[in-house]
């Protein structure tokens, strides 16, 4: 790493990357927008404050781990920061997860402080579960305390859909867009603020893992005469992830805003790395992306989770013959005859808990093909 990039590192404040949290939190899919330096954790709840920071240094949001251009607005001219004085730095926070075949990883944000001279006072719990083949993540948030809304937000992607359930509200599934998914919005460890200057404690093992041991201050952070911070990371001797983090950064409004002082606490680990994880969608999630195999020929292709839909110049028998031939070898099996009419045929398959419907139409010379896949 050279002295360039130190100087040109962006600094990201704990502060500031509770908006990602936040967001979460929000009726919108798409990521939140960077805010200024200085955003409150407080403030956010209300919406009331749009503080500033006492300060020149250009910050912006770290999507997935990488530090990114500075938020529209903010100067972008380098400025020069002191930095930890040891020898250990790590400015991407998410490296060596994608090595892992699973893991789960849990990062608690509290808050205690004042805001206006009024107590105030609440945590967050951001749980993600990752399995890389095939691609599965479940993220849930949980608020307690002094929070706008304590509903809590399950979200998930399994068998190519995006599930969402808020609160008590049903669980509704989405196809997938691409760059815009729970990895890069909201892996845990890509909100973790990034050191540069820690300071090499040892080692030890932790969760099952070996581990090397670092402490920080505020220095690490770039957050000299800003904010009072001690905190320690343990890095995985082999693969290089983040293992455990803890970070405490005590603060004033130059901190976290008009009116607002107090603590803020970060509690990040990750536990069961390479082991069996277990994700498990709500019963009233519906099925995900019906994969089975288009017929040559298909047009008029429409993919949605639990349903798929295209039309063929095949016959009706040739259809029915085709699926009947096709989806046995995806595991599924027959549940029943076919039931034959005139001009459709319907096959029913089930597999566990789930179950699959082809449903085949023919209309002047065109076949057109509806398959359904339901939970029990």
């Amino acid at each position: 790493m050279n002295l360039l990039f130190l100087r040109r590192w962006t600094i990201v404040l704990p502060a500031l990357m509770l908006l990602f949290i936040l967001s979460a939190c929000q009726a919108a899919a798409t990521p939140a927008p960077t805010q200024a330096a200085g955003s409150s954790p407080a403030a956010i709840q209300t919406a009331s404050v749009a503080p500033t920071l006492a300060a020149t240094t250009p910050v912006s949001t770290q999507a997935a781990g990488s530090p990114a251009a500075p938020a529209e607005g903010l100067a972008s001219a380098p400025v020069d920061v002191t930095f930890g004085s040891g020898s250990f730095s790590l400015p991407v926070t998410t490296v060596g997860l994608a090595d892992l075949a699973s893991y789960t990883a849990t990062l608690t944000l509290s808050f205690d402080g004042t805001q206006a001279g009024q107590p105030k006072k609440w945590s967050k719990t951001n749980g993600m579960l990752v399995v890389q083949k095939p691609a599965a993540r479940q993220f849930t948030i949980t608020k307690t305390g002094d929070v706008i809304d304590p509903a809590p937000l399950f979200l998930a992607e399994v068998d190519g859909a995006a599930y969402t359930r808020r609160g008590d509200n049903p669980c509704i599934a989405n196809t997938i867009v691409p760059g815009d998914t729970l990895a890069q919005r909201y892996e845990p460890a890509g909100l973790l603020t990034g050191v540069i200057g820690a300071d090499a404690a040892g080692s030890v093992t932790v969760n099952g893992v070996a581990t090397d041991h670092y402490t920080f201050d505020e220095r690490a952070l770039g957050q000299a005469g800003i904010a009072k911070s001690t905190g320690e990371l343990w890095v995985a001797s082999k693969g290089g992830y983040i293992v455990k983090y803890v970070l405490s950064t005590k603060g004033t409004a130059v901190t976290f805003g008009e009116g607002i002082e107090g603590t803020l606490t970060w509690d990040y680990e990750l536990t069961g790395a390479n082991q069996p994880v277990a994700l498990q969608l709500p019963k009233d999630c519906p099925a995900g992306m019906v994969d089975v195999p288009l017929m040559p020929g298909a047009a008029d292709v429409s993919s949605r989770p639990g349903n798929l839909t295209f039309t063929v110049t095949a016959s009706l028998a040739d259809a029915a013959a085709f699926y009947e031939k096709q989806i046995p070898t995806l595991g599924w099996k027959a549940a029943g005859d076919p039931n034959l009419g005139d001009t459709s045929i319907l096959l029913d398959f089930s597999q566990a808990e789930k179950t699959m419907t082809v449903i085949l139409t023919a209309d002047k010379g065109v076949t057109t093909v509806d398959i359904l896949v339901n939970h029990l």
